[in-house]
């Protein structure tokens, strides 16, 4: 009598190749899925740049910032931007705060929320209602202090300013108050001046 032989898998082979197939599809989707919200931050990033770069504009000839920026319908930037861009996945329009004036505030910010949380331009808990973690602003807008979020001082380009905690440590060296230590003598400027803020 002749032996017949079975070709075919085993039970351990197919679980194995399934879950080497589960691994590569877990690793395909973290991987697209970073690259879309990084792709997101990038175009929230151009949007408030385009916006930024109207507003100024509008201030060049009115002397003045606008009191509202609002998307898409907001036509009051107009020559300089004709439709006004609101958040790629969220449709909302970006926040928008200036100098506390009834009318012709000398200065704006702009604040949007990235998704990327390992972005280093990260400034959490700004804006209004502290909602917001990235924004662009007029040169002479003061930066701005966190509603909420977790904070201290740190000496940057010689100014005393707001500097977060980033992979659960601040810059050294920082400082509890809004003067980087100057009531010890140093702060930011002058030949006792402390170092540069560094993570």
């Amino acid at each position: 009598m002749e032996k017949k032989y079975f070709f075919g898998f085993t039970l351990i082979e197919i679980m194995v190749a399934v879950s080497i197939l589960a691994i590569l599809i877990l690793l395909v989707f973290s991987t697209f899925t970073r690259q879309i919200i990084k792709g997101n931050d990038a175009k929230r990033k151009a949007n408030l740049d385009r916006i930024k770069i109207a507003v100024e504009e509008f201030e060049k000839d009115r002397n003045c910032y606008p009191l509202i920026v609002d998307c898409p319908t907001d036509t009051g930037l107009d020559p300089y931007l004709k439709t006004i861009p609101c958040d790629p996945v969220t449709g909302e329009p970006y926040g928008y705060d200036h100098e506390d004036v009834p009318s012709c505030p000398s200065w704006f910010r702009m604040y949007a929320g990235l998704q990327n949380t390992k972005d280093t331009s990260l400034l959490p808990g700004i804006g209004p209602e502290g909602a917001y973690n990235y924004y662009v602003s007029s040169p002479n807008a003061p930066v701005p202090t966190p509603a909420a979020g977790d904070f201290s001082y740190g000496c940057i380009s010689q100014s005393c300013e707001p500097v977060y905690k980033r992979d659960g440590r601040y810059c050294s060296p920082n400082f509890p108050d809004p003067e980087c230590g100057a009531s010890q003598g140093k702060g930011c400027t002058g030949p006792n001046a402390w170092p540069e803020c560094v993570y």
